[in-house]
């Protein structure tokens, strides 16, 4: 396969992830998830840390992640591939009205969710929604 048609193909299943998640599959993404699946998070927020696995996502992270974001809000800005990689620029609200600018970065493998990593321009508003 060229890197174009993986970097398209990776491009493609990111969205299509971020379609079902906006249409409200919570089951999407874990379903997606490479059975050596790996998610840093920024360590200061209460689900932060790295979390392995679809169930550590559905059980840690997920719960005190929709606690603190308003998921109706969430909108997809960008979404960029090159081979494996992509990237991903989204906006949202807390769960208590403010901004969130937040940068995704996945790597794929064997098609599935290999690697995750979330970047937040400011936590401060998570954690005051958290509590």
């Amino acid at each position: 396969m060229t890197a174009t048609a993986k970097a398209r193909t990776s491009l493609e299943i990111v969205r299509e992830l971020y379609d079902a998640a906006f249409r409200g599959d919570a089951d999407a993404f874990p379903a997606a998830m490479h059975e050596d699946f790996e998610e840093s998070v920024p360590p200061s927020l209460p689900w932060g840390g790295v979390h392995r696995g679809p169930d550590a996502f559905r059980n840690q992270v997920l719960p005190l992640l929709s606690k603190a974001v308003d998921f109706s809000t969430m909108r997809l800005e960008s979404l960029s591939a090159d081979g494996d990689h992509v990237a991903a620029s989204l906006t949202a609200k807390s769960s208590k009205g403010d901004d969130l600018h937040i940068s995704e970065h996945w790597t794929l493998r064997d098609g599935k969710v290999w690697r995750m990593r979330v970047f937040y321009h400011d936590t401060a508003p998570l954690l005051a929604a958290a509590e």
